[in-house]
């Protein structure tokens, strides 16, 4: 037997393989694909970093005297050094998420920072504050050191009558599973009825490489494409909360006139605005970083406001939380606010004393001696 007509076939088959291992979807095809994956997922851990990009308003528009707009020019110019980053975890079948915020601001050779650990149980319903600057500034009771402070929202919210029952429904593990349906619809959805000419490959950045990624798809999104998008998600929570009884039907109709894309389009009809994503895929075909940034203006470009927002995600169904209440120990916050009362109660009383105490009077000044 010959070997040309085997080889070939060898050939042929090589060449179907790689064909086939070249093969990507479309970019809008291949987004839709990527979010049903990343959503379908049990947990994960992310960082974000948002900024600023833009603020500003004309000076003759602020009703204000002289120096009261001087004052916020610079409150405008102090809000551009600021930075909100993230780093956290959530984890959906335990319920319960966790966050590090922290807060910077890098301006005019001043830095300054402050981080909020916050870890929130939504079985349970609690709420643990990690070692801060309020730890320094509280009178904290001994032995408390190192622990997390213990926020029981059941007993916050019952001092709320009326109010508490649904506010304990959507604190509580109903609203975490409504909110994360709910957006897990929305989204899926809104993306879906984007344009295909809206998506777009992008070469990798540095950054991307480092984090993974293997594919970026841009996505350039118009003011009607932007509130389309957006208002699709907000429907999508609300009415889930509705399914689920979170919502009475005339809650339910009160917050759909709020989405109601009309009113929205009739508001907006005067402005410029437009949402700029960059995705990115990791080799799984999961979202694994996404930049977001937001542009809006007014007709005249008077007032102009600019967002940004980098985030990136990793340990997709194998979330790792850093705060561990059971391991370090908590201290309930009624502790921490008695003690807080009694301090200053004390300092108060300690006050009014100095004032009552009568003044000591004062001894006669000697005469001097004439030639002295």
């Amino acid at each position: 037997m010959s070997m040309k007509p085997y080889f070939l076939a060898v050939c042929a088959l090589f060449g179907l393989l790689a064909a086939g291992c070249s093969h990507t979807l479309p970019p809008h095809q291949e987004i839709n694909q990527a979010l049903q994956k990343t959503l379908a997922t049990s947990g994960y851990n992310y960082t974000s970093k948002s900024r600023l990009t833009e603020l500003a308003l004309p000076e003759k528009e602020i009703k204000a005297d002289t120096s009261t707009q001087q004052y916020l020019q610079q409150g405008i110019e102090a809000a551009r050094g600021i930075t909100v980053s993230a780093e956290g975890a959530v984890d959906l079948k335990a319920k319960k998420s966790e966050v590090v915020y922290h807060v910077r601001y890098d301006q005019d050779n001043l830095e300054v920072s402050i981080k909020i650990p916050l870890l929130f149980d939504y079985g349970t319903q609690n709420l643990y504050v990690g070692t801060t600057f309020l730890n320094r500034i509280l009178p904290l009771p001994p032995g408390s050191k190192g622990k997390m402070i213990k926020i029981d929202l059941n007993e916050v919210l019952q001092q709320l009558d009326a109010k508490a029952d649904k506010l304990k429904e959507i604190s509580g593990k109903k609203g975490f599973d409504a909110l994360q349906e709910g957006l897990k619809t929305g989204i899926l959805k809104g993306f879906a009825e984007l344009k295909d000419e809206r998506f777009a490959d992008q070469p990798l950045q540095d950054d991307d490489k480092a984090g993974g990624v293997v594919r970026r798809v841009g996505v350039q999104l118009n003011r009607e494409e932007s509130v389309g998008l957006l208002l699709t998600i907000a429907d999508a929570v609300i009415q889930r909360f509705y399914q689920d009884g979170i919502l009475t039907k005339e809650e339910y109709g009160s917050l759909m006139i709020l989405t109601d894309r009309q009113k929205i389009d009739s508001y907006l009809e005067s402005s410029n605005l437009a949402l700029t994503l960059a995705i990115g895929l990791d080799a799984e075909g999961r979202i694994s970083r996404m930049e977001t940034r937001l542009a809006a203006a007014d007709k005249d470009n008077a007032y102009r406001l600019g967002l940004e927002n980098i985030s990136s995600f990793k340990r997709y169904d194998a979330p790792l939380f850093s705060m561990k209440p059971e391991l370090t120990g908590t201290v309930d916050y009624k502790v921490i606010l008695d003690a807080y009362m009694t301090a200053r109660a004390a300092a108060k009383a300690k006050a009014e004393a100095a004032k009552e105490k009568p003044a000591k009077p004062e001894e006669p000044k000697e005469q001097q001696q004439p030639g002295n």
